[in-house]
């Protein structure tokens, strides 16, 4: 699915009060199996009533798109962040209406990453699986898109060209209480 700057995704949390609007087209889509997270993806699980994080194989399907071409458009109060130590850069957050995890913030990069299931009807294919080498002990993944064993340089070459693409600018993520 190839989008222009004019078209619109939408993901939204799995009760509908979160609602997320992506512009343009994603800088990439993956599944990672880094053991980061996995392990966030096991505790946003275990929260009550959360809908499923990691695929069957214990990978965790991401859309990364700009930080300036995604917006909350309803429930920014409701999202909540985890990060899985104290002075993580990066922070996971959460619709704590439903305990849907919504998307990944790398608070020093200019990009977002949008957990893949938020947009149920528009995900977008994957191209790649990254850092493949922490997955699970016996998952055999298949050679549909290239499986990287960390982050390969199409990854990262995908990150700078839209990063330049944006004058190398890192805007801030507004939401929860912030976003009031």
């Amino acid at each position: 699915m190839k989008l222009t700057a004019s078209q619109c995704l939408s993901a939204s949390c799995r009760c509908g009060e979160v609602k997320f609007e992506a512009v343009g087209a994603p800088i990439l889509s993956a599944v990672c199996y880094c053991a980061s997270c996995q392990e966030a993806g096991r505790r946003f699980e275990e929260l009550p009533g959360a809908p499923a994080v990691c695929d069957p194989d214990g990978g965790t399907g991401f859309i990364l798109y700009r930080k300036d071409r995604v917006r909350c458009v309803a429930g920014a109060e409701r999202l909540e962040e985890h990060r899985l130590t104290p002075e993580s850069p990066t922070r996971r957050v959460l619709a704590a209406c439903c305990n849907s995890a919504m998307f990944l913030d790398f608070t020093k990069g200019h990009w977002l990453t949008m957990y893949r299931s938020r947009f149920p009807n528009e995900a977008r294919a994957i191209e790649m699986r990254v850092m493949t080498n922490d997955r699970r002990s016996g998952v055999e993944l298949t050679d549909d898109v290239p499986n990287y064993a960390g982050h390969s340089g199409k990854f990262m070459w995908k990150l700078i060209a839209a990063w330049a693409a944006m004058g190398f600018r890192t805007p801030q993520v507004a939401y929860g209480k912030a976003a009031k």
